[in-house]
């Protein structure tokens, strides 16, 4: 009878030590579900909306502008080419005597060389008059776009009649010039003074 009893004594020790273990891995080691947390939902949900591409066919906007440097860029003058531009610009009329601009010459040596044409119906011809060379070359020059003035290096009066006085006989005909040491920019307005027969404004290569 004593054998019996400590039989079921030691089984019923037996089951109690096996429930509290199997309590204790339940409670220990398996998976212990709880709450979400609905804040690390929300901040997942956030990246992954911004992280996102734009929706096909809609680009995402851009900054305008054409790249570095693009606005306020200005482009360099363009150097005339050489060649003669022929034209007939009147520089001076009194109704018997005529003198015309009739070509604007870029030379190969960067200069440039105006032609002027003179002309007289008057029956006692044109009396004209050449000064020194000193005083002839500073008696015509250039006004370019910026205001600066630019005198000749070489005319015909000083080559030819250098302090000479003399008449252009009526139906004659005097082709003249004058060389300046610089070129204007193409498409730059420049005038043209001749000695004290007038102005020509708005010249262009």
């Amino acid at each position: 009878m004593l054998r019996k009893h400590l039989v079921e004594v030691i089984v019923g020790v037996v089951v109690a030590v096996l429930g509290a273990a199997v309590l204790a891995w339940l409670k220990f080691d398996g998976p212990e579900p709880g709450p979400t947390n609905p804040d690390l939902g929300s901040s997942v949900a956030d990246a992954l909306s911004s992280s996102a591409p734009p929706a096909s066919g809609n680009p995402a906007p851009t900054t305008g502008g054409a790249g570095p440097g693009a606005e306020g860029s200005t482009a360099a003058p363009q150097s005339a080419g050489t060649g003669l531009r022929p034209m007939s610009r009147l520089l001076y009329d009194d109704g018997a005597n005529r003198a015309t601009v009739t070509g604007l010459e870029v030379t190969t040596a960067g200069k440039l060389r105006v032609r002027l044409r003179y002309q007289t119906s008057a029956v006692n011809g044109w009396s004209l008059s050449c000064p020194e060379p000193a005083a002839d070359l500073r008696s015509s020059r250039l006004t370019l776009a910026g205001g600066k003035q630019v005198y000749p290096v070489d005319t015909y009066c000083t080559s030819q009649r250098p302090g000479e006085d003399f008449t252009l006989r009526s139906g004659a005909v005097l082709e003249s010039w004058g060389v300046f040491p610089i070129v204007p920019p193409s498409g730059s307005e420049f005038s043209l003074t001749w000695y004290d027969l007038g102005t020509v404004e708005g010249l262009q290569l």
